[in-house]
């Protein structure tokens, strides 16, 4: 396998943004939120723009195949890494490929920021929160995500 990581730059956007409409079609892993290639375009530009040196893909055999990106906040215990997107192409996936990623990422962000934990979300369906799981990740039970429409907030504050 010729895998190679680099960071991401603005032209790689394109493709990244095909990848990740093609994972969250309904076809492939399908969990209700319909992406577009544009509005996945748009996602990753936002945290290339947010975190530039926290933007990593994975070229194999130099096809562009996934990536991650991560941004980092400082917190009571150190730096963590929070949020974040990685995803690989379903036809690389179980290569080995997200895992190279995520190592890539954890020993450059411990290096740059010093960072102690990664802080996100995962779906929990079996994958990918088993594979989360296997690297030592824990959910945290008094954590809950929440999500709102913020107009009927508003209607509520009134």
């Amino acid at each position: 396998m010729a895998l190679k990581i680099r960071k991401i730059e603005n032209k790689d956007l394109d493709k990244l943004a095909e990848i990740y409409n093609k994972i969250y079609s309904p076809e492939v892993f399908d969990i209700g939120e319909k992406w577009t290639k544009d509005s996945a375009y748009t996602m990753l530009k936002y945290w290339l723009k947010r975190e530039p040196d926290l933007a990593f893909l994975a070229e194999y055999d130099k096809k562009i195949v996934g990536a991650f990106f991560v941004g980092v906040k400082p917190w009571w215990d150190g730096n963590h890494l929070v949020d974040g997107e990685i995803f690989v192409h379903p036809d690389y996936q179980k290569k080995g490929i997200g895992t190279k990623l995520s190592k890539f990422m954890f020993e450059y962000a411990i290096k740059k920021y010093n960072v102690v934990r990664w802080d996100t979300y995962t779906f929990k369906d079996k994958y990918p929160l088993d594979w989360y799981k296997s690297l030592g990740f824990e959910e945290i039970q008094e954590w809950a995500m929440i999500s709102a429409d913020i107009k009927e907030v508003l209607k509520k504050l009134k």
